[in-house]
């Protein structure tokens, strides 16, 4: 994880030198959060213990999870029309159940951490009359550097002459290739402060998919044969400051 954040202040600084000395148009350094959604039929949005004649475990991630943004933004011309984005999402996967039984309740937590690091470019095909807000559509190259996973089983039993037990299990650590495609507005608010709020799909793993490894944000690769290419709607909302 050092290394991780070294390569985030060293690209923040690089980038911001870089525009300096080749682009016409501003920086902007942006904070903020984002929503991630699977969706479909997809392997990371299914309960983490099957039912019935299904054996195939689930990431246990039906509901929006969440991310913590930085983006460093170079605007390639002065009216903002071509920018290029470049940005570290932490992303942060929680999923939860409960099954109750005859004589204990199984509870288990998933869990998976997601540094991600992206570059894209960006193009402002609309202006709009207020705010110097524009519409735009962009388009992102994502390596997804996918920790440890971690499940934890928890045994409590109704009679307390039996010790709970607690079980952990989880996947390791993988790298994954992705694209993500999304469009977005962003306005002053004053200066030198903007707001950015986006929309759009992303793809996990288009590259480096690896199916003896099963799939990729479950627990547990058991009946799993393939790897499967693991999309979700995200959503994204940024505070800017421009340089």
């Amino acid at each position: 994880m050092k290394l991780i954040y070294s390569f985030l202040v060293s690209t923040i600084l690089c980038t911001c030198n870089l525009s300096a000395q080749i682009f016409d148009g501003e920086t902007y350094l942006g904070i903020g959060i984002s929503s991630i959604t699977f969706n479909g039929d997809n392997p990371a949005n299914k309960q983490i213990f099957p039912k019935g004649n299904n054996t195939t475990v689930g990431g246990g991630f039906p509901n929006a999870q969440t991310a913590l943004s930085l983006r460093t933004t170079l605007s390639i011309d002065k009216n903002r029309t071509y920018r290029i984005p470049i940005s570290f999402d932490y992303v942060l996967l929680s999923g939860v159940q409960r099954l109750p039984d005859k004589f204990y309740n199984i509870y288990a937590t998933h869990s998976v951490h997601i540094p991600t690091i992206s570059a894209g470019f960006e193009y402002a095909f609309l202006s709009l009359p207020l705010a110097n807000a524009k519409l735009y559509a962009a388009a992102d190259i994502k390596l997804s550097m996918i920790q440890k996973s971690e499940l934890i089983v928890n045994l409590d039993y109704d009679n307390k002459d039996f010790r709970d037990t607690t079980r952990v299990y989880g996947k390791g650590t993988a790298t994954r290739l992705g694209m993500g495609l999304r469009i977005g507005v962003d306005g002053e608010v004053f200066a030198p402060w903007y707001v950015n709020i986006s929309a759009g799909y992303n793809a996990f793993n288009l590259l480096g998919r690896n199916d003896a490894r099963g799939e990729l944000f479950t627990p547990s690769n058991l009946s799993e044969k393939v790897e499967s290419i693991i999309g979700a709607i995200a959503t994204t909302i940024l505070i800017q400051y421009k340089l």
